[in-house]
């Protein structure tokens, strides 16, 4: 009867040490507090299991929650991102597409609600600034745009270019807009990834240009990835899928970040400008 009670106690863990991996798999990360919630355990409990998994390998324990351990180095493979979430992504990639006017310079990194706000992109000139392979290819058959790509280190998972070479050709343009994304938003510590070979690119393109939108679903915020590449304080707008708390509403009010929702209502007021691209 003891060994029968053991045997059974075993089995409930080792169903949620698989469902803590699936959660973390799907999402990209999860928090300690979520999976204790979720789950129906202490944060004691959830950590214990966060620290067996990561002993296993099977995860990368971070501060406070987990990342998949395919992330630790480098990013999932791009056509895994694309799919995840893509209802989320193409909302709020209509959504950024309200911030462009003809003849702007824009920005888009090498993330797969980037490649989303590609294919939504309005029919007018425009000029695309970009270090993903995928997007160029997405605006080959669009006359009204120009497309600029850097050029640089092809990163097959990400299906973009980086390193010395791309940063430096996006030194040499006049960017009016970034459009980006992450796999983290924390309010302290700001703005995380797993793959340190985009880091570098987001970096740069947040320095070079003149507004930045965040482009981020929901399921980001709260969670910190492998590394940090930006403050919260740098971006401009961020436009995500659902309403956020209304603490992490009134810390991003008190770094001056607007946020936006897809479906909901245009705050007034939200006007662009266009500004040439210029080479030095």
């Amino acid at each position: 009867m003891a060994r029968y009670g053991v045997y059974s106690i075993t089995m409930l863990v080792e169903e949620r040490l698989r469902e803590i991996l699936r959660r973390v798999r799907d999402s990209g990360g999860a928090r300690v507090s979520a999976l204790a919630s979720e789950l129906c355990v202490t944060p004691e409990t959830i950590r214990r299991d966060l620290e067996r998994l990561d002993s296993d390998g099977k995860l990368v324990r971070t501060h406070g929650g987990a990342v998949p351990v395919a992330s630790d180095r480098r990013e999932l493979p791009f056509d895994v991102r694309e799919v995840a979430n893509a209802e989320q992504k193409r909302a709020i990639a209509l959504r950024a597409t309200r911030h462009i006017i003809e003849g702007d310079v824009i920005a888009l990194d090498a993330s797969s609600t980037a490649r989303e706000m590609a294919r939504v992109l309005p029919e007018m000139a425009l000029t695309v600034v970009t270090h993903s392979l995928a997007i160029a290819s997405e605006l080959v058959d669009r006359p009204h745009i120009r497309v600029i790509s850097t050029g640089g280190v092809l990163d097959a998972p990400s299906l973009s270019f980086v390193g010395a070479l791309a940063e430096h050709t996006l030194s040499r343009f006049h960017i009016k807009k970034l459009f980006f994304s992450c796999q983290g938003i924390d309010m302290e510590r700001g703005l995380s990834l797993t793959a340190d070979e985009q880091a570098g690119m987001k970096r740069r393109m947040i320095d070079l240009a003149e507004s930045a939108y965040l482009l981020a679903d929901s399921t980001k915020f709260g969670i910190k990835a492998v590394e940090f590449f930006a403050r919260c304080d740098e971006v401009d707008v961020i436009i995500t899928d659902k309403p956020v708390s209304p603490s992490t509403l009134t810390a991003l009010a008190a770094l001056g970040v607007a946020l936006e929702v897809a479906g909901e209502a245009e705050p007034a007021g939200v006007r662009s400008s266009a500004v040439p691209a210029t080479t030095s």
